[in-house]
């Protein structure tokens, strides 16, 4: 449960409690009639989404390990002769994979500066996007292991469907922001 202060009375920190026997200022107005004071506390999607980022940026890098571990040794030729070709950059669906990795990582790390580094600037801006909600969140869910299971691609934005432990799919956007792919979604 929530304290919800009623709209006529002066605004509290955001999570602040009234201790046990508190008594509202009497000069405040009274609440409105059938206001409730205590509310069920609603549970956000942003643990669900940062799950769902962690299990895609895993998946990215299972799959960069495998390619270096199967990949073919070097290309014979004389030694010291330059390559013909030079590394391919990464597609679309591979870079959002990434970031869903990282996402993952820097989830089951703690490290809120690395996480918000993923995110979209309207993600960034959002007043629930913060250290301390992040800090929750984290205590609540615990560790992800996230997996992308598809990605569509429109333009400069995706909707991508990841997994927690291969269960409850999510559907996340993401957005194309200077150069690189940001997790957009709460």
């Amino acid at each position: 449960m929530r304290f919800n202060p009623p709209p006529n009375w002066p605004p509290v920190p955001p999570g602040w409690t009234p201790p046990a026997g508190w008594q509202p200022d009497p000069s405040w107005p009274p609440p409105p009639p059938g206001w409730p004071l205590w509310v069920a506390e609603t549970k956000a999607r942003t643990g669900l989404i940062l799950g769902s980022v962690g299990a895609v940026l895993l998946i990215a890098v299972g799959a960069v390990v495998t390619v270096a571990v199967t990949r073919d040794g070097p290309a014979s030729g004389p030694v010291g002769a330059p390559p013909t070709t030079t590394a391919a950059a990464l597609s679309d669906e591979d870079q959002i994979e990434k970031v869903v990795e990282q996402f993952q990582q820097a989830w089951n790390g703690q490290e809120f500066d690395n996480l918000r580094s993923l995110m979209c600037a309207e993600m960034r801006a959002d007043e629930q996007f913060s250290r301390a909600n992040f800090a929750e969140m984290r205590d609540e869910m615990g560790e992800l292991n996230l997996t992308v299971t598809s990605i569509d691609i429109t333009g400069k934005t995706a909707d991508t469907v990841i997994e927690n432990d291969g269960k409850d799919p999510d559907n996340i956007a993401f957005s194309y922001e200077s150069g690189q792919w940001k997790w957009c979604e709460l």
